[in-house]
């Protein structure tokens, strides 16, 4: 009898699940809700398989999903799952097939569903080329310089030849008193120390406090990606969060470490470009995520030093 139930439930599975997006076309840095509508019978019950971060190379997802009942009836109830979704990446996009299970209220296993993928399609802002006109290079003008104008460079060149030249006749003077060693190269400062010294000024200068919270996220993303680079020697100029995360998950890295810098960074990307405002826990904890990462790291870096 439980072959033929849960048989007769496959074959009713086009028509008791499906999966949509609210938009199939978006801009980069929008927001999309990804939704799933399941008809749970009577006497069972249905959970969707959750999932965090990229769901996709380019999508991210932002939370996990919230399960509703939307609607009772005698022989089924309605369930709707959503979850917000967007992309800073241009291109096309299919999302994961959504993953249902379906158990009876004893906890016996009767059925598993894979709702198809979803097309989504995230584009630029277009340019408007019936308007768009081009125009040639002005020629440049010349003008005679006035004493004036050059005063002022006169007068900052000389001020910065005194400062030179107390600064080398300072060092002279150190250098008598304390030698330096020959072919001892001075050490260089550890990554981990720049980095918290760093963090510790951000902490200190109060941005977010003060409106200034794109500045805010920017400073502490650009201290970690100098102390990534320092520390895994990984390329971080010039370089999405998502392509250096990507070469960071090579490494040997705790779960807890990635996971922390993966949600800083994607904070991070969603008020630098998406125009979002971080809630005040999110700001008062951004620092203090990066210490941790930080702290964590440079910690497995000792332990492989001391071994």
């Amino acid at each position: 009898m439980p072959l033929l139930c849960a048989a007769s439930f496959g074959a009713m599975a086009q028509e008791i699940v499906s999966a949509e997006v609210s938009k199939d076309t978006i801009l980069i840095g929008d927001q999309v809700e990804w939704t799933s509508s399941i008809r749970v019978p009577r006497g069972m019950r249905a959970s969707i398989d959750s999932m965090a971060g990229y769901v996709v190379p380019g999508v991210e997802l932002l939370g996990a999903f919230t399960v509703d009942t939307v609607e009772r009836g005698r022989d089924f109830s309605m369930v709707r799952t959503r979850a917000l979704v967007t992309s800073f990446d241009s291109g096309s996009y299919v999302l994961p097939p959504l993953v249902v299970y379906f158990d009876r209220e004893d906890g016996t296993p009767v059925d598993t569903l894979r709702l198809p993928g979803v097309p989504l399609e995230v584009t630029t802002v277009p340019v408007d080329t019936a308007t768009y006109q081009m125009y040639d290079i002005r020629p440049q003008f010349r003008y005679p310089l006035t004493f004036r104008e050059v005063l002022p460079w006169g007068l900052a060149a000389a001020a910065a030849a005194a400062v030179i030249f107390l600064a080398v006749k300072a060092v002279l003077r150190h250098r008598r008193k304390s030698p330096v060693l020959p072919g001892r190269p001075v050490p260089e400062e550890p990554p981990h120390v720049t980095a918290l010294r760093e963090l510790d000024r951000i902490r200190n200068e109060k941005l977010w406090q003060s409106g200034k919270q794109k500045q805010y996220y920017t400073e502490i993303t650009d201290a970690l990606r100098l102390y990534i680079e320092r520390r895994f020697g990984i390329k971080t100029i010039e370089r999405t969060s998502n392509e250096i995360l990507t070469d960071l998950s090579m490494k040997e890295l705790r779960p807890e470490d990635f996971g922390q810098l993966k949600e800083l960074f994607s904070m991070a990307d969603l008020v630098k470009f998406a125009k979002y405002t971080a809630s005040e826990s999110e700001n008062e904890n951004a620092v203090p995520a990066a210490v941790r990462f930080v702290n964590g790291t440079c910690a497995d870096m000792e332990e492989k030093k001391d071994e």
